[in-house]
């Protein structure tokens, strides 16, 4: 009895010292910090590796410094709100990029505990009041054709509610906002009248600008033949007056000269001459045909 006694003794030791060890030992990996607590109390933060504990005594609570994403009006948990024109949005979505910030775990911890459905409870309530005020101030119309904008300043919106809180948000995002079936159908009607309206505006602009380039080559062609006109005219005017130049300084040199026209008949005459030439009453009277100045004595 008494050896199987020892031999139970030391089995028991044996496994109690496994346990001991095993307890004092914990692993964090890559991507998670943990918070040691002593007795429920925070005594301190563990890094990435092989760490260790006092067994019974110190507890590590790991969490994840990874990027994580948070959908809020997903499943059973449906969103709604009003727009600003009073249409019901019976559905929407928004989605949260975040991570635990590293430098704050111990913050986490007390703010969160190690529950994650503490987050969610404590963020929902933050993501819902800011998405029905913003909602609220812009018309539905405005809302399904500006939903990235709307995204923007949610998101501004969040993250400074959200400042005081041992997370770091990334990103959020309207991921979906459903209205009725019928009012959407309206409001894809007024859109596309709308572009239509912007498409004949736009071909309009492109007929008036057409229009003013064939009045400005017209124009231009016009001024073209114009200016084109004017200089043969200059130049038939230079002609005529150099012409009307030349006749005059002939004249008045064959006023000058009186010999000058003979010179200038005989110098176009070809030797050749009539017989007779019919002159005064006599028709027997040969005229010469040009005349001939007599020698003085």
């Amino acid at each position: 009895m008494k050896v199987k006694l020892i031999a139970a003794c030391i089995v028991f030791l044996i496994l109690f010292g496994f346990i001991v060890i095993e307890s004092s030992i914990t692993i964090v990996d890559e991507g998670e910090k943990g918070v040691i607590t002593t007795f429920g109390e925070v005594s301190g933060t563990v890094d990435p590796g092989l760490n260790f504990v006092l067994p019974f005594a110190q507890k590590n609570h790991i969490y994840s410094t990874r990027v994580q994403k948070t959908m809020f009006g997903a499943g059973k948990d449906v969103l709604s709100a009003y727009s600003y024109d009073q249409q019901i949005i019976e559905s929407y979505r928004i989605s949260i990029t975040w991570q635990y910030n590293a430098a704050k775990i111990i913050d986490v911890y007390k703010h969160f505990g190690k529950n994650d459905d503490i987050f969610y409870t404590v963020v929902s309530p933050i993501v819902q009041q800011s998405s029905k005020i913003l909602f609220g101030h812009y018309t539905s119309q405005t809302i399904v054709q500006k939903r990235s904008d709307l995204s923007q300043e949610l998101d501004h919106n969040i993250k400074e509610l959200l400042a005081n809180y041992p997370i770091n948000v990334l990103s959020v995002q309207i991921e979906d906002v459903n209205f009725s079936r019928a009012y959407e159908s309206i409001i894809e009607q007024t859109a596309q009248k709308k572009q239509e309206v912007e498409k004949a505006k736009n071909e309009l602009q492109k007929v008036e600008i057409e229009s003013q380039q064939l009045v400005a080559k017209a124009e231009s062609e016009n001024k073209a033949r114009k200016l084109e006109a004017e200089a043969r005219a200059y130049a038939i005017e230079i002609q005529a007056k150099a012409e009307a130049n030349a006749i005059k300084l002939k004249a008045e040199a064959l006023k000058a000269n009186k010999e000058l026209v003979d010179l200038t008949i005989a110098e176009k005459w070809n030797g050749t001459v009539p017989h007779t030439i019919m002159g005064g009453n006599d028709a027997s009277r040969v005229v010469p045909i040009f005349r001939v100045n007599q020698a003085k004595d």
